[in-house]
């Protein structure tokens, strides 16, 4: 997998410089990482994502379930996964009209479900998060 965006970061760079670069920062410049699906022989590019939109798909997917000590929240991961590749697909369109027609489709979510395997799902999902920041360990900022 081929992610972008790996910069060298100055450890010493001073308050006001921080913040020069903040407000210079283009939030809608956010890293990218291609995956290769074999199975089907196409590149996969996801884009990050920002905690809220994780967020908000991660809700979308989460049931209460009552049980004898309480409500417990479960997510479904299928859907959770499913949700962040096609809100953070850049490339295919899941939604693309010919793919919704060849596959008797009502959105890309569906197309998704129909088209990949579960490990495929499970893979771009995992991709999805590490572009966007998620499963990084400390030791990994460290070095």
């Amino acid at each position: 997998m081929a992610k972008d965006d790996d910069l060298e970061i100055n450890e010493e760079m001073e308050e006001a410089d921080i913040i020069t670069k903040l407000l210079a920062a283009d939030p809608e410049h956010v890293p990218t990482m291609v995956v290769p699906l074999k199975r089907l022989g196409i590149p996969v590019t996801v884009k990050a994502l920002t905690g809220k939109q994780v967020a908000r798909t991660r809700e979308r997917n989460t049931q209460s379930i009552k049980t004898k000590k309480g409500p417990v929240d479960k997510l479904d991961y299928e859907n959770f996964n499913i949700g962040l590749i096609v809100q953070a697909s850049v490339k295919p369109n899941w939604n693309d009209a010919k793919l919704l027609e060849k596959f008797r489709a009502s959105s890309g979510t569906e197309v998704v479900k129909r088209l990949l395997l579960a490990g495929e799902i499970s893979l771009l999902g995992e991709a999805v998060l590490d572009v966007s920041g998620f499963n990084i360990d400390l030791d990994d900022l460290k070095n």
